[in-house]
């Protein structure tokens, strides 16, 4: 049931929505979208990811609630002649475990939808496999027929110039090193051949999914044959477009009143031969076993963490279910564990995203996940002792610091801390020397290309150099290396005075905001590092005129109660959670849970999170910005912890807000 306070911020919102879009000309989507008997989503086109934790690929539900894989798109129809299904509201299992459900009602039949993924053997590095269940029960007072339809395609319409799908991730993509944008699949081939075997739809001889035959269903080649001419089923090649439904099925079933009938289907994310005994296991396995395995794997997952209760179920859901995106979103590949962003069009790696996700580990009590992924960070110190991930990205070397000296102050892991030190120290040397070349004695001018946008002396990246060296000085400082904890103390007094140095000569043009570059560049670039003024560490006191003037800078920027991007033109909703963290150290109670409510507002009905893309009071799609994001997902669960229990020094903060 929704809680008071999310039926207030939905009421909020859409009495802004008709306000704005008169004084915008903005287009904004028409509300009626928004059914009150159904969980509230706020995108227009959501999409859900179907995997397993630690496995390298994941199944997109699209908005309308198919199956994407690399390979193809696992379709879905009801009604006589068959219509594609287009149902855009998802909820989880219990609120949280990933297990997509959806329905709807059609002439007295509630049609639902059940599909999650698994491996057949548990392994997570084995093929992964969609289980989908079609339950249909007759809610009508006489006997009704049924009808519902599989089928599958290449990709749905394109509508940008990109030649990927709407709202579909990129493939096939090949990585050019381990941890980059890799996607399994393939291109579309005109030569593919066509075909039903039994239970099972062949392309090329491999198969793409397998459907129940009793009872048994009418087989179409294609939704429509030439002149109405009867289904030919002889396998062949077909001169069908990528976006063509092929090998459909179709069932008739007469269903009783109060009377359910189930379907089940099975779809490999990665199409079998047709003579792999891979075919018959995956024939064998049964949808309830795997779907108890399922739920019995992901709450043992979450008897190992810390657990929240509050009243409100929309906080909780969203707590949990953010921990399962990131868990899916980990790649377990070449001996390491990755951690990606999301298994979607963020199928990478990238220090800054990751180091984020291991905090939230820690803050939720996995050490053992966050020490494995910690392993993984160690690849992108350069032979200079740079940390980069992403050319001209330099908050990475401040970050991996921090998520080092993060891990050591929540588990005092001495073997750890022993292992990375020379890595750090390595580090520490290549920003002395790089520091000393700088004409400000500061982090040195670089071009970023992604976040502020600008090229120069980036002010966040500044502030993690400042928070890596106070964390790697607790790593000195612990290990017993004294002199290494003074010399790291040093240089953190050094850079800090140089950076309040030019922040003084900065704002005094700025009327105290600070901006994300130090050269008074104009335009001064997009607000991204400059807004970690007191988390994840305090770096000024928190009533310093410079934090107020960019926070207050900041939030007049922000349309729907969230933070925008690109000079206004996109909202951003993870960019958020940085001004309501430093709302909790500031006491700022009142604007914490303003921001917070906002939040929770901009996500799915299976509490996903997204990044930017969509206009503000438009239509709420973010076209191939695809949700779930793991970054968002985990500064959503970090700003949760900390709402309830926060350390800020040496000091334990209960119930901040």
């Amino acid at each position: 049931m929704m809680s008071t306070r999310i039926r207030l911020a939905i009421t909020w919102l859409c009495l802004w929505c008709t306000i704005i879009p008169a004084l915008s000309n903005a287009q904004m989507v028409d509300p009626s979208i928004d059914n009150p008997e159904e969980p509230f989503s706020y995108y227009s086109k959501p999409t859900d990811v179907l995997g397993v934790m630690d496995g390298k690929w994941g199944t997109e539900v699209t908005p309308e609630g198919y199956l994407y894989t690399g390979y193809g798109e696992l379709m879905f129809f009801t009604g006589n002649p068959p219509e594609p299904v287009n149902q855009r509201v998802k909820t989880l299992l219990d609120g949280y475990l990933p297990i997509i459900s959806y329905h709807f009602e059609r002439n007295g039949l509630d049609y639902k939808v059940t599909a999650f993924a698994a491996t057949l053997d548990g392994d997570p590095e084995s093929p992964l496999m969609n289980f989908i269940r079609v339950t249909v029960k007759n809610v009508a007072r006489t006997k009704r027929t049924a009808f519902w339809g599989v089928g599958v395609r290449y990709q749905n319409d394109v509508n940008t110039e990109y030649g990927t799908g709407d709202n579909r991730f990129a493939r096939p993509a090949k990585a050019g090193y381990l941890g980059g944008y890799e996607q399994a699949g393939v291109t579309f081939n005109p030569e593919w051949v066509y075909g039903f075997s039994g239970d099972t739809f062949l392309r090329s001889d491999s198969v793409m999914y397998i459907f129940p035959v009793s009872p048994e269903p009418h087989r179409m080649m294609t939704l429509k044959t030439g002149y109405n001419y009867p289904q030919d089923l002889t396998p062949r090649k077909m001169h069908v477009l990528p976006t063509t439904p092929v090998g459909i099925v179709n069932y008739e079933l007469r269903v009783k009143p109060g009377e359910e009938r189930t379907l089940d289907f099975k779809m490999p994310y990665t199409p079998i031969p047709a003579n792999s005994p891979l075919v018959q296991k995956l024939r064998e396995a049964q949808f309830d076993e795997y779907f108890n395995r399922t739920v019995n794997f992901w709450n043992d997952i979450f008897s190992k963490g810390i657990d929240i209760q509050v009243p409100e179920s929309k906080v909780v859901n969203t707590f949990k279910a953010n921990l399962v995106y990131d868990l899916i979103a980990r790649n377990k590949e070449d001996g390491f564990y990755i951690q990606k962003v999301n298994d979607f069009q963020y199928h990478a790696f990238w220090l800054r995203d990751a180091s984020h996700i291991v905090r939230m580990y820690l803050l939720s009590g996995y050490f053992d996940v966050a020490k494995q992924c910690l392993r993984f960070f160690s690849k992108w110190q350069q032979p200079d002792g740079n940390f980069v991930s992403q050319g001209g990205q330099f908050d990475g070397w401040g970050q991996t610091l921090w998520i080092y000296g993060q891990y050591y102050r929540f588990t005092h892991d001495k073997e750890f801390a022993e292992a990375v030190y020379p890595s750090i120290l390595r580090a520490v040397d290549w920003l002395v020397k790089a520091r000393a070349k700088d004409s400000l004695h500061l982090m040195p001018e670089t071009t970023p290309g992604d976040n502020e946008n600008i090229t120069g002396h980036i002010t966040g990246h500044n502030f993690w150099a400042l928070v890596g060296l106070r964390n790697v000085i607790a790593i000195a400082r612990g290990l017993g290396k004294a002199e290494d904890a003074n010399r790291f103390e040093a240089e953190y007094n050094d850079l800090y005075a140089a950076l309040m140095k030019q922040l003084t000569v900065v704002t005094a043009k700025t009327g105290g905001y600070i901006p994300p570059g130090l050269d008074g560049a104009s335009p001064p670039g997009q607000d991204w590092g400059n807004m970690l003024m007191l988390y994840p560490e305090v770096l000024f006191p928190p009533f310093d005129r410079m934090v107020t003037a960019t926070l207050d800078s900041t939030r007049a920027k922000y349309r729907e109660g969230i933070m925008t991007y690109g000079d206004g033109m996109f909202l951003h909703d993870y960019l958020t959670i940085r001004n309501t963290q430093n709302a909790l150290v500031r006491n700022e109670q009142e604007r914490a849970l303003m921001e917070f409510y906002a939040l929770l507002l901009h996500t799915s009905s299976t509490h996903a999170g997204f990044e930017f893309a969509i206009r503000p009071w438009g239509t709420r799609d973010f076209d191939g910005n695809l949700t779930p994001h793991g970054w968002y997902a985990a500064e959503i669960r970090s700003l949760i912890r900390n709402m309830l229990v926060r350390e800020q020094g040496g000091n334990l903060h209960l119930l901040s807000c």
